[in-house]
């Protein structure tokens, strides 16, 4: 019986490799220069420019640090946008002083460069990021072509991004993401560049050519108006950005990556790393759920699956974790040598997988030993995530400063 409970984390090994492949072929075929747009805002995507296309920009803030809302604000001041008008809504919760009094003595920096700057109070009580936003949305949806959603700490490294996003939703794409750089100059923030540049660069093109529909970050997020009106809102659930798959399925909408960097700061300590990405493996596992138990009659079978896949990447990223729990059992009991063996490969694969960062990005720095502990870890973390137990929303505080001294650019 203790035999067959083995074959229980091999089975999810395996399920690793099988999410494994697309990454592979990503990373061989450089599939990152096909999946990432790369428009002008001259010759690229077209547009009816004669008549204006008005975007708001939306920044949700909670308890967020003064240096956190000025960087947002300057990234806003940078950009070049000659489509229409930029409004921007700061949203806050009616129990947040602190940010409001921050908002109000930075708030120069947006006007001065000619953006208008709302201040909007959310009364209805904090629940989620998505509930925030969708409390000023019914209120300006229709006046907008287009929503572009910065968190506070957000740094926009293309100053001409607002102007390339508007593009692509004139040109008829409902949804557009961003790649989104977390940085910090400390362990934790080198290992979340390191994290999400792979993500990015190799994970994200693999998985967005297998399933036809990629997933989006909730920073620098673009929704066109229409794309909102037909959905009624963000969904307010803990995974909003990845969950708009799922809608944009369901109406046949289209998804473009823009290949412009937003550089956001790393959770600062462990404490705030831990409620991340417990929020994200949960939330990921939320939109499994209901892709199965709320969208399957709605879905084309092909679709389903392939959602349902990705969605069932935090079961195989406790992979690591239960490999490493395999080889230290193996010391003590008898396992069987086909669970051994998938534990080994697996541990040896995560090991070379930052061979590529180092490769392309001639990315050099000793913390790249801590990865295949950190995934370990992550593992760890997962399956945290996967545990039936009811958790109040986690919200990312203490971030690490964006100004990291590392290898990004504004072009990755």
């Amino acid at each position: 019986m203790l035999a067959v409970f083995w074959y229980i984390p091999a089975s999810i090994i395996i399920m690793s490799f099988v999410y494994g492949i697309p990454s592979f072929f990503s990373a061989i075929s450089n599939l990152k220069n096909k999946i990432w747009l790369n428009i002008s805002i001259d010759n690229g995507v077209n547009g009816n420019n004669d008549d204006p296309f008005d975007i708001a920009v939306l920044v949700p803030l909670y308890m967020e640090d003064a240096t956190s809302i000025e960087e947002t604000f300057k990234s806003i001041s940078r950009q070049r946008y000659r489509l229409g008008r930029v409004d921007v809504y700061a949203i806050l919760e009616d129990c947040d002083q602190k940010s409001l009094i921050s908002v109000l003595e930075l708030s120069s920096i947006v006007v001065e460069k000619g953006f208008n700057l709302y201040i909007y109070v959310n009364r209805d009580g904090r629940k989620s990021k998505a509930s925030s936003i969708n409390s000023i949305l019914k209120h300006i949806k229709g006046f907008y072509g287009a929503f572009v959603v910065l968190d506070g700490g957000d740094n926009i490294l293309d100053n001409t991004y607002f102007e390339k996003v508007a593009k692509l939703v004139m040109s008829g794409y409902s949804i557009v993401g961003a790649k989104v750089y977390r940085v910090g100059n400390n362990v934790i923030g080198k290992l979340s560049y390191i994290d999400t540049f792979l993500w990015y660069n190799v994970g994200l093109p693999g998985l967005a050519k297998l399933v036809g529909m990629p997933l989006v970050s909730g920073e620098g997020l673009t929704i066109s108006s229409k794309f909102i009106e037909k959905i009624g809102g963000l969904p307010e659930v803990l995974a909003e950005d990845a969950y708009l798959s799922i809608l944009a399925s369901f109406y046949n909408e289209n998804i473009a990556l823009l290949d412009s960097p937003i550089i956001e700061g790393a959770p600062s300590n462990l404490r705030s790393l831990i409620n991340q990405r417990i929020r994200w493996y949960r939330g990921t596992l939320q939109c499994f759920k209901d892709t199965i138990v709320k969208h399957r009659r709605f879905l084309n079978k092909k679709k389903l699956v392939l959602l349902s896949l990705t969605y069932l990447q935090p079961v195989a990223l406790t992979a690591p974790f239960l490999a490493a729990i395999v080889l230290i059992a193996s010391q003590f009991i008898q396992v069987p040598a086909f669970t051994v063996v998938l534990a080994k490969i697996e541990l040896i694969s995560i090991a070379l997988a930052p061979s590529y960062l180092i490769l392309h990005q001639r990315f050099l720095d000793p913390v790249l030993l801590l990865v295949p502990v950190n995934w370990i870890f992550q593992g760890f973390l997962a399956l945290i995530a996967m545990a039936p137990v009811k958790i109040p929303w986690l919200r990312t505080l203490n971030r690490a400063a964006t100004q990291f001294n590392g290898v990004y650019s504004a072009r990755q």
